[in-house]
């Protein structure tokens, strides 16, 4: 009868436990420097056109499916479907659709799909009219627990990319939204009195920021109908900017040539005669008009700010605005800092006569708290603490909190 050394085979196995623990995951070392790639199957109508519709915005466009990357170990893998319009994804020329997958069946989303098509046109617009357009997809693979050892803590496997394949898609042109479901990207107007002070600093007193336009005005990317009424001087030039926080405040603008208003090039606007006039502009279409208009607007003496912050005051105690014209006055600013979250409102002359609220139904709905078109006598605005460049127009009752 043979004997077993027990302390033998308790140290072998110790050993191989160890072993493991050092060894950990077994991958595949080519997938360690994200030098394989994985098959994405052509799907069953690629060779038909995709017509994407809005009214089928929430639907899927097309299940993608495809081959597990080689890791060397069953994963868990998460799928980002990628578009370009050509084959070699150049870093900075495609899109990446925001819904992920678990699992080697991708779906395509309408909605997401038309979005990513035009953000990949000059300028984020499609043409006019719409073209069916040859679209390149691929997968993106990503495992997020792979590691060298078990007590490793950061995975090591890198990114990996499927074949593409090209499918054919006619887009849509996506519908327009009111000012509160996107971000209108502001234009503002410089110069007038000679100030042209366009950064973050001339806000209110040198930038004076269009107006929102009601209805559904604007793309998801901010871009749609501004306006402005106000008293312009026949001997003031201006212009339009619109990225005053950049490093290159001048790359959007509009100017005047001969008499024709251009976008990016051109000379200082001017208007034949003083007088009100009304400024009109379509970042969409890329349009500007201007025109004499006989509107005779309510002039008021002052423009306060009154609300929670300050025991809502029946009479004066409002923090004041400053004009932005000594003469025929009807834009406001001023910066102010909340230290609470606080309702508040706009109101003229120190008085409760004439006041302006948002156009909700319900006092402090966050949805017009930066910006709205003001109604008089109408709900209260709600901001969050912290510091505001306010901006308000008495004449369509505009108003901006711009945080600082």
């Amino acid at each position: 009868m043979k004997k077993i050394n027990i302390l033998l085979v308790l140290l072998s196995m110790l050993g191989f436990y160890s072993c493991q623990d050092e060894m950990g995951v077994k991958i595949n070392s080519k997938a360690e420097t994200g030098t394989i790639s994985f098959h994405l199957n052509q799907p069953q109508y690629a060779n038909l056109t995709y017509v994407l519709e809005n009214a089928n915005a929430n639907a899927n466009m097309e299940d993608l499916t495809c081959v597990e990357p080689d890791y060397g170990f069953t994963a868990a893998v998460n799928y980002t479907t990628q578009v370009c319009f050509d084959s070699l994804f150049t870093a900075g020329t495609y899109q990446s659709l925001p819904t992920t997958v678990y699992g080697q069946k991708v779906n395509i989303n309408t909605l997401e799909m038309d979005k990513a098509i035009i953000a990949l046109y000059p300028g984020g617009s499609l043409p006019d009219p719409v073209v069916e357009k040859n679209v390149f997809v691929r997968l993106m693979a990503v495992v997020d627990t792979a590691k060298a050892k078990y007590s490793d803590s950061t995975p090591i496997v890198k990114p990996l990319y499927s074949n593409a394949i090209m499918l054919k898609i006619l887009p849509y042109a996506l519908p327009l939204f009111p000012y509160t479901e996107t971000t209108p990207r502001l234009w503002f107007i410089v110069g007038l009195g000679n100030h042209w002070d366009n950064s973050v600093a001339g806000l209110g007193s040198s930038l004076i920021p269009l107006n929102l336009s009601d209805g559904k005005k604007y793309n998801l990317k901010g871009d749609g109908e501004f306006t402005y009424t106000g008293y312009f001087k026949a001997s003031d030039g201006f212009k339009l900017v619109r990225d005053y926080t950049s490093s290159t405040p001048w790359a959007e603008n509009w100017g005047m040539t001969g008499g024709v208003y251009t976008h990016n090039t051109g000379d200082n606007i001017s208007v034949p005669a003083d007088g009100y006039y009304t400024l009109t502009l379509n970042s969409i279409d890329n349009t500007l008009t201007i025109v004499s208009t006989s509107l005779t607007p309510d002039s008021y003496s002052s423009i306060g700010l009154v609300g929670a912050f300050n025991g809502w005051p029946k009479e004066g105690g409002d923090v004041v605005l400053t004009p932005n014209a000594s003469t025929n006055n009807h834009l406001w600013y001023t910066t102010y800092t909340f230290a609470a979250d606080s309702q508040c409102k706009l109101r003229a002359n120190g008085t409760w006569d004439v006041n302006w609220g948002t156009p909700g139904a319900d006092d402090g709905n966050p949805i017009y708290s930066a910006m709205g078109i003001g109604v008089k006598g109408n709900k209260n605005m709600i901001e969050t603490a912290g510091t505001y460049t306010i901006i308000f127009n008495d004449i369509s009752g505009c108003y901006y909190f711009i945080k600082k």
